[in-house]
């Protein structure tokens, strides 16, 4: 897998934007990209979809669990660190700045952790406006450009259903979406996203593999439950449970669905 490590360099005006809405609630608990060129070891996006260099990074994960470690499971969870650090940063400027993050895996390099999963994201710019309002150029850059190729990659590579890889990504976007509706400075600006995910169909007529990936359930509480479509099967691997969100803890059994 190809590294450098070169110097940091200025930033753009989108990149200092961005940057400051993760200084600040509610994203401030998050770790925002970075910019420019990098000043670690990184390998280009691009690279991930070459079974040598994915199969390598899975390999990492799964020896970090042991000899034996269940590899779907493996890839699933070397899913979400790599979905989350792409599409929270990709998603909050979308929404919040309409700005269009340089997110094709051609221009994205990817700074990797002690146990092959993806640490950092890093691009070139602060991106460009948003081509447009409607979701598939809106959010297709991000969804169909690097998100599909690489999910189908992780699929043919683990074995794994793409409905989990999907689901994983849907998690996130579907928090970011809910996140940016609700931030005092930007007022349901996370609408747009909301209603994409309530789309069944894709504009050219596929399937929404981002459709309803969460749940609003009564399960006797003050407010309805966050709960996920789909299980990450991260229960797998030895000594992970199940994630407060999975449809398959008892407790996250729905008795009565919100409409």
């Amino acid at each position: 897998m190809a590294t450098r490590c070169v110097s940091a360099s200025s930033l753009d005006a989108s990149a200092e934007a961005l940057l400051a809405l993760y200084r600040q609630p509610p994203l401030n608990a998050l770790r925002a990209p970075g910019f420019g060129l990098p000043d670690v070891p990184t390998c280009r996006g691009v690279e991930l979809l070459e079974p040598e260099t994915l199969n390598g990074l899975l390999d990492r994960v799964v020896a970090d669990y042991g000899v034996g470690a269940d590899r779907k499971a493996a890839a699933s969870l070397w899913s979400k660190y790599h979905l989350s650090a792409l599409s929270i940063p990709t998603l909050v400027a979308n929404l919040l700045l309409n700005q269009a993050l340089p997110v094709a895996l051609d221009d994205v390099r990817v700074s990797v952790g002690e146990k092959g999963e993806t640490a950092r994201l890093w691009l070139p710019h602060g991106g460009r406006p948003v081509p447009s309002r409607e979701p598939g150029a809106r959010f297709g850059a991000l969804f169909e450009g690097h998100c599909r190729p690489l999910i189908d990659c992780l699929a043919e590579l683990s074995g794994l259903s793409p409905k989990v890889f999907w689901s994983n990504l849907g998690h996130y976007v579907e928090y970011v979406a809910q996140t940016c509706s609700r931030h005092p400075d930007f007022n349901g600006a996370g609408d747009p996203l909301l209603r994409f995910l309530e789309m069944r169909f894709l504009p050219d007529g596929r399937r929404n593999p981002l459709y309803r990936p969460v749940r609003y359930l009564d399960l006797g509480g003050e407010a309805p439950a966050r709960v996920r479509r789909l299980c990450c099967v991260k229960y797998r691997l030895p000594g992970e449970a199940l994630c407060g969100t999975c449809p398959l803890k008892p407790e996250n059994r729905p008795v009565k669905r919100r409409s």
